[in-house]
């Protein structure tokens, strides 16, 4: 007799069959590496997104070392078992929770835990998994670090030969777990808070590399209230550098400000552009033998609203129009004309005008 229920381990088609884990009650990983490959190699051909996360508690070890030291009742390692069953337990009831009809969650290494799914939405798979990590912060005495890939069809190699599956799958781990600990490895150096979620893409190789990347498996650009951790890839295009994001491009010739921080805690803000509709910041140093860079980023507010004057702001509100619709060289003439305006009738006519205007490029927005 089975001395688990497996009606209640996190999987879904995914990995059927295989034995739970005893701490986590996860799948145990020997059978998620058997089974994973041809799993997500049949997704791919069937068309579908699938994300590939990995989750590594934080700081396991220094909160055993503590707890020791400090509770008479405390046993060994059994403190950090509490932990990782707690994290089994956050996990599976995160995972029962999720819309997505193929997928599981499996035990990798002492403290980490995979997460594997075929998703139809990155964004929203984005958003669910800082659920997940807010559930761990919360009922955990340590907090939880995840890293994020989405996979496409147009990521498999070129060439699959005999085995290419499970070279495959363990490449795309690879480069997950890498992103996991790059940004770890900031953290502790930045003295920086854990409970980070880092985005990356699929590194490509000779022979896979397509011309423009899949834009399922692309974020949207972080807001000005938002951080988010990704790995850059530094590339050369038409001799200049730049780092590619995991994110979409801004649409327009204007670009997006960015707030751009690297692993050395310098900041800088810099306008992102698109590439073949990749999100892509300039940076001078691109070396071919790093192949990914540690950054977070974050949307910069447009200093212009706040400069509005009250009743062009008001007018613009009511008619529901976004000022920054306009190009910044067209809201300085606006601006020049309204505050000059002195006569009551005379105001109120140009703020017709501007909302007009604005009103007239939000119609041939692209």
């Amino acid at each position: 007799m089975p001395l688990f229920d497996p009606s209640q381990m996190p999987l879904r088609t995914w990995c059927a069959g295989s034995r739970e884990d005893a701490v986590t009650g996860l799948v145990a990983f020997p059978d998620f590496h058997s089974s994973i490959p041809r799993c997500l190699a049949d997704a791919l051909a069937g068309g579908r997104l699938v994300a590939l996360a990995i989750g590594d508690v934080d700081g396991l070890k220094d909160h055993v070392e503590r707890t020791n030291s400090t509770d008479p009742a405390s046993y060994g390692h059994l403190a950090g078992n509490q932990v990782m069953a707690t994290v089994g337990a956050t996990t599976r009831a995160w995972f029962h929770e999720q819309p997505f009809d193929s997928g599981c969650a499996a035990t990798f290494g002492g403290d980490e835990v995979i997460l594997a799914a075929a998703v139809d939405d990155a964004a929203q798979f984005h958003r669910a998994l800082m659920v997940l990590r807010d559930r761990l912060g919360a009922a955990l005495p340590v907090t939880v670090s995840i890293a994020l890939m989405f996979v496409t069809a147009a990521d498999r190699p070129a060439e699959r030969p005999q085995g290419w599956k499970h070279r495959f799958a363990d490449s795309l781990l690879a480069e997950v777990d890498r992103t996991l600990f790059l940004h770890k490895a900031v953290g502790r150096a930045g003295r920086a808070q854990g409970g980070r979620i880092a985005v990356t893409r699929p590194l490509w190789t000779a022979t896979s590399h397509p011309a423009v990347p899949d834009p399922l498996t692309l974020l949207p650009l972080p807001g000005a209230c938002d951080v988010m951790h990704v790995v850059a890839r530094p590339e050369r295009v038409g001799g200049r550098g730049f780092l590619l994001l995991p994110c979409h491009g801004p649409v327009g010739q204007r670009g997006a400000r960015l707030r751009v921080t690297f692993p050395d805690d310098a900041s800088k803000t810099v306008v992102a552009y698109a590439l073949r509709g990749q999100a892509a910041v300039p940076y001078v140093t691109v070396s071919d033998e790093v192949t990914g860079i540690a950054v977070s980023i974050q949307g910069v507010r447009d200093r212009a609203p706040r400069s509005l004057p009250q009743d062009l702001a008001d007018a613009l509100e009511r008619a529901g129009l976004d000022w920054a619709a306009v190009p910044g060289h067209e809201q300085a003439q606006i601006l020049h004309l309204v505050t000059e305006a002195h006569a009551p009738e005379v105001r109120a006519g140009r703020i017709t005008a501007a909302v007009d205007a604005v009103a007239a490029r939000k119609k041939t927005a692209p």
